[in-house]
């Protein structure tokens, strides 16, 4: 399913929350980039922090932010049921030269076509390097 306005909104809140909530649980905080990007030093690395929800597809990055971070850390939701309003998280680690191989343009607008590069959660979740995980209720 595509996004529209709301439903776009709605996922850059969760993913800027999500950011500040994981960037503490890995011990790190959000650079201050003037782009809200999520940029985070990780283990002396430069990396973005993205986010998504178990029926979430794929998770995007922009061609600027893919030029200045060495890695993506995706904290993506467990597929598993939840109970009682939490959710499981699982965060993986690529490096950006994997997610450069892997990505498409964004279909979700003309202008996300031309800035934004989507790779497939499952893919990630596949292929990435398992770092972490965290529970949270949102």
């Amino acid at each position: 399913m595509g996004q529209n306005k709301n439903t776009g909104r709605a996922g850059n809140n969760f993913g800027h929350r999500m950011a500040v909530y994981a960037a503490q649980n890995l011990g790190t905080e959000l650079l201050n980039t003037g782009t809200k990007s999520n940029e985070v030093i990780l283990d002396g690395q430069r990396v973005v922090l993205k986010s998504a929800h178990k029926k979430t597809s794929a998770v995007g990055v922009t061609l600027n932010v893919l030029e200045n971070i060495q890695s993506i850390v995706a904290v993506l939701e467990n597929k598993e049921k939840q109970e009682d309003d939490i959710h499981n998280y699982t965060i993986y680690k690529v490096p950006v030269e994997w997610y450069k191989q892997h990505m498409k343009p964004s279909r979700s607008s003309e202008r996300a076509a031309r800035t934004t590069r989507m790779v497939n959660c499952n893919l990630i979740r596949k292929n990435g390097e398992v770092i972490g995980e965290l529970t949270c209720n949102f």
